[in-house]
Formats: C-alpha cells, sequence, structure tokens
C-alpha cells in the first residue's frame, strides 16, 4: 500500500482498522460454529455445532423476534462503546420454563444468526471458584454461555430463613 505522508495518520486511524473490521467479519462468516463443554477445570475440544434452526424457522412470536434480533444487533454495534466506557462486552439472557419450550432452540438460533460459538457449562463439574474463573476467563470473543438448569447445580442459600441452606429446593 502506498499513500502520502500528509494521509498516514488518516490511514492509521480510520481505514486499517476499517479493513480489519471487515476481514474479521468475512472470516467470521466462514467459520462454523462450534460447541465446548466443560471437563472438570477445562474446555473439551470443540465440535462442529450443526443445528439447523434459525430465526426464520424458530417458533417464537414475532414481536418479541424482532426485540431479541434488535438487542443483538445493538450488542454486537456497541462493542466499541463498551471499550470505550471500560465496560465488559457482553450480554446476558435468562431463559427458563419447562422442558420442550423452545430455549435450546433460542440458543442455537443465536449462535447461527450471531455466528458465535457455544460453551456448555456443567456446574456439578466445577470444582470451586477458581475453576469457574479460569473457565470463563478462557472462554473466546463472541462466545455465548450456556449454564442449563443452574437451579438444580448450585446450592442457594435461603437468605429469610436464618442461614438455613436450601439445596435442589428442598430445605437439608
Amino acid at each position: 500500500m502506498t499513500f502520502r505522508k500528509k494521509h498516514k495518520n488518516k490511514i492509521i486511524d480510520s481505514y486499517l482498522p476499517y479493513v480489519i473490521e471487515i476481514a474479521k467479519q468475512i472470516k467470521q462468516g466462514t467459520m462454523a460454529v462450534k460447541i465446548r463443554s466443560n471437563q472438570y477445570d477445562s474446555w473439551s475440544e470443540e465440535l462442529k455445532f450443526n443445528h439447523p434452526m434459525s430465526f426464520n424457522t424458530l417458533a417464537i412470536d414475532e414481536m418479541l423476534q424482532r426485540e431479541i434480533i434488535n438487542d443483538l444487533d445493538k450488542f454486537v454495534r456497541a462493542r466499541e462503546f463498551y471499550r470505550r466506557t471500560g465496560k465488559a462486552w457482553k450480554r446476558g439472557y435468562l431463559l427458563y420454563g419447562p422442558p420442550g419450550t423452545g430455549k435450546t432452540s433460542l440458543i442455537a438460533a443465536m449462535a447461527n444468526y450471531l455466528n458465535y460459538d457455544i460453551y456448555d457449562l456443567d456446574l456439578t463439574d466445577v470444582g470451586d471458584n477458581k475453576i469457574l474463573k479460569e473457565l470463563l476467563l478462557s472462554m473466546s470473543n463472541r462466545s455465548i454461555l450456556v449454564i442449563e438448569d443452574i437451579d438444580c447445580t448450585v446450592n442457594l442459600q435461603n437468605r429469610e430463613e436464618d442461614n438455613e441452606v436450601v439445596n435442589n429446593g428442598y430445605n437439608k
């Protein structure tokens, strides 16, 4: 690439970051979504995620679907804002409901839409907070963390009843 010296700052400050971002988008569009699960203190080898679900095939209220897609798009576009303001670039969704209501299908549609990898975290396989932090920090950018059945895998402290431990919904 050649350019006049007087344009050096413009090239370095705006053009090259633009080219790099476009290259990332192109690369991201050609990469297959992968899924990993944890095995105690590390992630398994990645497997190709071949779930066919998309927002076009997902059985969901159209207005809710538009809200989710708009929120995902807004989040992806706001990466620079998060960086500038010193906030972690992350987005959380809490999905709940009985089995078979589409939670996993929605996750698959989101992963396929964003072309983000999926990390499936089994909390029963995590020994302590240190290991949990290591797992979370070792995740790649542009990924979705899934923690299923969180209510069945952790001991919850019941704050209303004199520090009595509640496990799986039953008092000990």
